[in-house]
């Protein structure tokens, strides 16, 4: 009998409450990828980034006793969230948060300030920091010089308006990414796992 070779699986977790979740379950479906689990629990929602890692860890480690993620598979865990001010909050917290997530293999998917960065990107470059008060103007005003309607914040379908944009969102984000500096304003590493997605879809 012919031996079945499963595809590599990503696992993703995110401690936001709509824009992440929504994003990443339509970018799945749109690949249609069964490989691609994009995880909600409540207990992930608002936590800080060092809390939400812990809960992660933990997470992994039971899906590793139950067979359900395989590392050895060339299986991904991914963490998406948000930097915000949480850097300035505890500096310390968070960077043993980031070891920790390192030795459990778990690869980080980190905004600064937060999420609607990534879509920011997909429209132009930004060197210097963006107020996050500033985020929903700036993409407003792309979503109208682009022809996309109106933008509002957690609005449903941001991936699908987005697809036609995906190439320069992620050489835009590569061009201000810096491995392991998080506390750098602005970055985003979310296009890692957008490339890894699309890399498994293949």
């Amino acid at each position: 009998m012919e031996k079945i070779i499963m595809k590599p699986r990503i696992f993703i977790l995110s401690n936001g409450e709509l824009a992440e979740p929504q994003y990443f379950h339509d970018f799945k479906r749109h690949l249609k990828a069964n490989n691609i689990r994009v995880i909600e629990y409540k207990r992930f929602r608002g936590k800080a980034p060092w809390e939400f890692i812990d809960e992660a860890v933990k997470c992994k480690h039971g899906f590793e006793r139950s067979g359900k993620f395989i590392e050895l598979d060339g299986d991904q865990f991914w963490c998406v969230f948000d930097v915000d001010d949480y850097w300035a909050q505890n500096q310390k917290r968070f960077k043993e948060a980031c070891v920790i997530a390192k030795r459990a293999g778990i690869r980080l998917a980190w905004s600064n300030e937060c999420f609607e960065l990534w879509f920011l990107c997909h429209f132009g470059q930004f060197s210097s920091a963006v107020p996050r008060k500033d985020y929903h103007k700036k993409l407003s005003q792309y979503f109208k010089e682009n022809g996309l309607g109106v933008y509002k914040k957690n609005m449903e379908n941001m991936f699908r308006f987005l697809l036609s944009f995906q190439s320069a969102g992620i050489n835009n984000a590569r061009r201000i990414y810096s491995k392991d500096k998080i506390d750098k304003n602005p970055s985003s590493a979310v296009f890692l796992l957008v490339e890894e997605m699309n890399n498994l879809a293949k």
